[in-house]
């Protein structure tokens, strides 16, 4: 028989990944495709200034393309956290709404736009309300945290900063960027860009979101040229829009507060069970260099990584999806062959609640995917009326002369796809497919190694969104 859930299970999404409504009106950013179409089309629904308050009501259902961006959803996740446990009451935090004191999974949307603090002082008065009735005895540890991508680092504020660490007993981070993303500083310094469109709009008012600066590396990340000395983002101070240096700057302070109080828990009784989910051997921006008056931010490694050959999710460095004072704790880790939207729903979330359920995490913890996986490089967004370019490297295994790749893709929700396409080798793990030019949307991409020894096919699936051309 399946288990009930012990604990109360609060599930976090990430930047994006919240329903958000005018106070008392109707929706700005929600699951709908006129939505989604209209915010793309429109950004200022979501400029600071203008909508300085938003109600968040719910988590995106499912993954869904953006004017230059796709974003999770989390309806599966929940699904799966269903068929794993028995009677799983759900409920969802809502301004003005009274909670339901029996629900056991929390889904708790907030408006990303404020920033990590806004956030985790919301959650720690939703929680407090839900724990209020509890004896001190009940209360204590009765908290476990799902959280995916910036909802870990809204989780670690809690749970530290507003010390909120006795009422939990695990936290879970999905792809969190504990020390921030350089995808981050490439929407801030060079702006929301798809080839060669250009979504200025999209990326004014990005700018005047604290969140996205909490998402920078808080390491130095800028490398003043090749073999250059690195700088913090928030050094600096040519080349970046107005503004940004300060704000940079107090965004490295909220990753401080957060590493000093979580420096404070560390050895004490208050200190949860915390493990990191992050993804390994994908293409994922990991350092920028100084070019002119600007910044080129790639894909390659910064010579001080110590593990250059993990790459990360597709969207977070593996080296930056570590807390900081787990880095030295391999065995605390989970690294996954997921990327980084595929973690919004990852199946390693769920393992982990049930292992808790038994008393145990240890056997579901690792620094390496316990099966050979592929590495996709692969963007996020691709423009319209241009091939596609995929790269595809096998991890954990290797490959001989009958070994192959292939790749084939369809638009998101549809059953069926085009023919396969063999992928060309370019190296002794490694191949490259072309896939054609492709019509605006959102594709689900599937790609197959076939014929590995001792393995004999593996598999890999992710969602891309295909942008026309023109700026915004």
């Amino acid at each position: 028989m399946r288990p009930r859930l012990r604990h109360l299970v609060v599930v976090l999404p990430g930047i994006g990944g919240s329903v958000l409504h005018r106070p008392g009106g109707g929706p700005r950013w929600d699951q709908r495709r006129r939505s989604m179409a209209a915010a793309a089309l429109d950004p200022g629904r979501l400029n600071l200034t203008e909508h300085p308050t938003l109600d968040p009501v719910g988590l995106l259902p499912g993954i869904r393309l953006a004017g230059p961006f796709v974003l999770p959803g989390y309806d599966r996740l929940v699904h799966r956290i269903e068929r794993a446990f028995r009677d799983v009451r759900v409920d969802t935090a809502r301004p003005g709404q009274p909670p339901d004191l029996r629900a056991d999974l929390l889904l708790f949307p907030y408006d990303f736009r404020l920033g990590v603090q806004d956030a985790a002082e919301r959650l720690a008065a939703e929680l407090t309300a839900r724990l209020a009735g509890e004896t001190p005895g009940a209360r204590r540890r009765r908290v476990i945290v799902l959280a995916h991508s910036m909802g870990g680092l809204v989780a670690r504020y809690w749970l530290g900063p507003l010390g909120g660490a006795a009422d939990c007993a695990a936290l879970v981070t999905l792809g969190t960027p504990h020390r921030g993303a350089p995808k981050a500083l490439e929407l801030l310094v060079n702006g929301a860009r798809v080839g060669l469109a250009r979504f200025d709009a999209v990326t004014e008012v990005l700018r005047d979101w604290p969140a996205v600066y909490q998402l920078l590396p808080r390491y130095p990340v800028v490398a003043a040229g090749p073999g250059g000395a690195e700088r913090y983002p928030y050094e600096l101070a040519e080349g970046v829009p107005e503004g940004f240096t300060a704000r940079a700057k107090a965004a490295f302070a909220v990753h401080r507060d957060i590493e000093d109080a979580w420096g404070e828990l560390a050895g004490s009784a208050e200190f949860p069970e915390v493990t990191p989910v992050f993804g390994r051997g994908h293409a994922t921006l990991q350092q920028a260099v100084s070019v002119g008056a600007g910044f080129a931010v790639g894909k390659e490694a910064p010579a001080w990584l110590p593990n250059p050959d993990w790459h990360g999710d597709g969207t977070v460095p593996a080296v930056s999806a570590i807390p900081i004072e787990l880095g030295e704790q391999p065995s605390k880790w989970r690294a996954t062959s997921g990327r980084h939207l595929e973690l919004s729903s990852a199946a390693a979330a769920v393992e982990l609640l049930q292992n808790w359920s038994a008393g145990s995490l240890r056997a579901v913890r690792g620094d390496t995917p316990d099966r050979p996986w592929l590495g996709l490089d692969l963007d996020e967004a691709v423009p319209a009326g241009a091939p596609v370019e995929v790269g595809v490297t096998l991890h954990g295994a290797e490959a001989d002369e009958r070994t192959a790749v292939r790749v084939r893709v369809r638009p998101e929700g549809d059953a069926d796809g085009a023919n396969w396409i063999a992928g060309v080798r370019s190296g002794a793990v490694q191949w490259a497919a072309t896939l054609p030019p492709l019509r605006p949307g959102a594709y689900h991409l599937t790609v197959e190694a076939v014929q590995v020894p001792e393995v004999d096919q593996l598999r890999c699936d992710e969602v891309f969104g295909v942008v026309g051309a023109g700026a915004r």
